[in-house]
This record gives structure tokens, sequence and C-alpha cells, in this order.
């Protein structure tokens, strides 16, 4: 694969060239976008050659991999572009163009592109990577490091006509998944899509009782956490909803039914008084003895099983988000570190790891109360690089545990 084509330069198509590029991979980029973001990506370096979208002609031809990375309907428009270039009729029979995509739906992307014609031809994919962000300015090379990367073939492809997808998959340091694009779309409906509605719907739901009053302010962690993602931007979620809409309304569907069973095992609960149950009086001969203890430690039948088998459940669904060998964050060795509340107390942490030459894969800060040591969760890409940072910090007398 001498010359990968990547149109729509933003934050992953440019995370890609930069991975590329400081790897001094023998290859040409090419990268395709508007005026303005092809300034900034010359600037950066970032590729070889540059075109704005509507040079399909030039940036399409001599291409090996081409590779969209707009918005979901901008990838649709782009693959209506390549059916009329001319160029392509007069292709040499045995000459063929690797397109795929990074559209986050795929069922209706895999259609397009199996309508390509020759030289082209068409893998739908799909890497679960990401950021808030969008531009080039913030290319990172490592952002697809233990991803998944789903690969949508059309049935019947051997494998070699994908495999330079593949491979620049493995390159990158995620996993690839090789799915048919239905199994994706329904996938991604759970675990992705209607998240994204329930959050949104979640935060644009907080009552007047409370706005009136200012009170959503008090919110903890549970509900910042929960709605974090409704701060997504709509033009990325409109071209989701309109592409995967009936998978996302039963996945929707099926989560409304949940909440009604929760809400029936909350309405049958008997409601606590707050009144402690009473003992016989002392001397009093006309109740039997008990134990005093026994009597205040006996459960109270309160019509809650209902509701702890939904709690349960929950647990086990967790659970089962993180088992061994299933996730590719697993591949991670964690620890975490009891930080200080004081100016400086991360970089204290992370200094000495970075003189030692332990790279720290990912970073979290988990708990932070004012005047209270927070937590601070990180990640390691080897067992030996998490067991020396573990030596190294509690030699500088931090406390320190696997996780």
């Amino acid at each position: 694969m001498k010359r990968f084509t990547l149109v729509g330069f933003g934050l992953l198509a440019s995370s890609i060239a930069a991975a590329v590029k400081q790897a001094k991979f023998p290859a040409i980029i090419r990268a395709v976008s508007s005026a303005a973001t092809l300034k900034r990506a010359r600037e950066l370096e970032l590729a070889n050659e540059f075109f704005e979208y509507n040079a399909v002609e030039e940036w399409s031809k001599d291409s090996d991999l081409i590779l969209l990375c707009g918005p979901i309907l901008h990838i649709l428009k782009t693959m209506e572009a390549l059916k009329n270039v001319s160029w392509a009729k007069g292709a040499d029979a045995s000459r063929q163009v690797l397109v795929s995509d990074i559209g986050s739906t795929k069922v209706e992307i895999c259609k397009a592109g199996s309508k390509l014609p020759s030289p082209f031809r068409f893998v739908g994919s799909h890497p679960m990577a990401g950021s808030e962000k969008r531009t080039c300015e913030h290319n990172d090379p490592a952002i697809f490091e233990n991803a998944y990367w789903f690969v949508c073939p059309p049935e019947g492809m051997p494998e070699s006509t994908y495999e330079p997808l593949l491979s620049l998959v493995k390159f990158l340091g995620a996993t690839a998944v090789v799915f048919p694009p239905e199994h994706h779309d329904a996938t991604m409906a759970w675990v992705s899509h209607m998240p994204q509605m329930l959050s949104s719907t979640l935060a644009g739901n907080l009552p007047e009782r409370l706005l009136s009053h200012n009170y959503q302010h008090y919110a903890g962690r549970a509900f910042r956490d929960m709605t974090r993602i409704a701060a997504s931007g709509w033009g990325m979620w409109h071209d989701i909803a309109v592409t995967n809409r009936n998978e996302t309304v039963r996945a929707l569907e099926e989560v409304r039914a949940g909440l009604d069973r929760t809400i029936q095992a909350m309405n049958a609960l008997k409601v606590v008084d707050g009144s402690a149950p009473s003992l016989p009086a002392a001397g009093d001969v006309s109740r039997p003895a008990v134990d005093d203890k026994a009597a205040v430690d006996k459960p109270v039948d309160d019509n809650s099983a209902a509701l702890e088998k939904i709690f349960k459940a929950g647990n086990d669904g967790r659970a089962s988000l993180f088992a061994p060998g299933r996730n590719a964050a697993s591949a991670f060795f964690e620890i975490t570190v009891q930080l200080k509340d004081k100016p400086g107390a991360l970089l204290s942490v992370l200094e000495p790891l970075a003189q030692e030459g332990i790279n720290v894969r990912d970073v979290e800060l988990m708990k932070v109360r004012e005047n209270v040591a927070g937590t601070l969760l990180l990640a390691f890409k080897t067992e030996d690089e998490a067991a020396r940072a573990l030596k190294l910090l509690k030699y500088l007398d931090y406390e320190v545990k696997e996780r």
C-alpha cells in the first residue's frame, strides 16, 4: 500500500496520518478536506499531498487505500462521487483500490459501498475511538491504542482483499473485529446510540422545580457521569440517528420496558416510617420472651425482593463488560495512587515515572475532594511497567495498590 488517501481530515484521519509519519512508514499520505483544514495540515506536516473535496478525479486516482473519514451522510455523498470518476472506466482489469470508512453506522454505508464499480472494492469499518476534539490540531498517534475496530466486509469477500486494512488496524494498535454490518448496528444501538439518547433525554428533562431554584448545581458524580455525553454535538448524531433509527428505537423500547419493571418494583416497596419494632416491656409476662438483638436484627419484609433482583442483574451486567480476555482495555495493567491535596501533586507522581522511562498509557483522576487526598488511576501496557511503577512510587512513600 503505497498511497493512503484520507477523506475528511479531522481528528481520526489526522491521527492515522500522524501515526504513519511518526513510524516513518514508507507511504504517501493524501489529505482531502476543506481549504482551511488543508492549510493547517500543511503547517503540521501531516500529509504529503493535499486536495479539496471536489477534486475527486485527482485524489482517487493512483490511491491504494481510500479511507472515508467524514460524517456519515458525507461518506455516502462521497461514494456517489466515486461512482462517476472517469479514470475508473479505463482502469486495468487487475487494478484494485480498497475503499473503507470510519462511520459510526454500517448497514447503509455498506449497501452504498457494494454499488461501487471496479476497480473499487469496499469494506466497511468503524474504530471505537475518538474524543470531544474534532480537528487535525488535536491529532493523537496513540488514539487507537487498544480500541476495537470493526471491519465489515461484504459476504464472500476473501480476507486477502481487505488484508491491507487489517494490517493498518494492527499497526495503529487497535484490535480488529470482523462483524456483519447488521450485527454492528444492532450492537452499537445498545452500547452507544441508545445511551446517547438516554443521556440527552436525562439532561434535557431537568424538572422546573429544580431549575427554578438552581438546585441542579447540587448534582453528584452519578448524575454528572450519566449526562456527560449529553454535551455531544448534534451534527454527528443527526447522521447516526437517521441511518440507525430502527435499531436505536428498539433499544430505547427495551430500556423503557426495564424502567417500567423498576418503577413497578419501587411502587411495590413498603415505605418504612422510621419507627423501630417494639420489644416487650420488662416483666411483661403476657408476651413470650425474645432475644432483644434477634428482634432488632430480624429483616423486615418490605417487598424489596424484585428491586434487589434488578440491582443484582445490574451488578452482573456491569461486571460482564470487563470479563477477562473479552475486553480490549483489559490488556492494560492498572494501579491506583493516593494523591496529596497540594499544588504539583500530579506532576510529583508522573515526573519520576517519565524519568525512569515508564510509559503511562492512560490517566484518570477518580476522586477529588478539597483538602482530602484524591485517587489517581494509572494504566500501563505491560505487567512489568506496572510493577516497576508500583515499586518506584512506594519507594517515594506513596500509598499504591494494584487494581
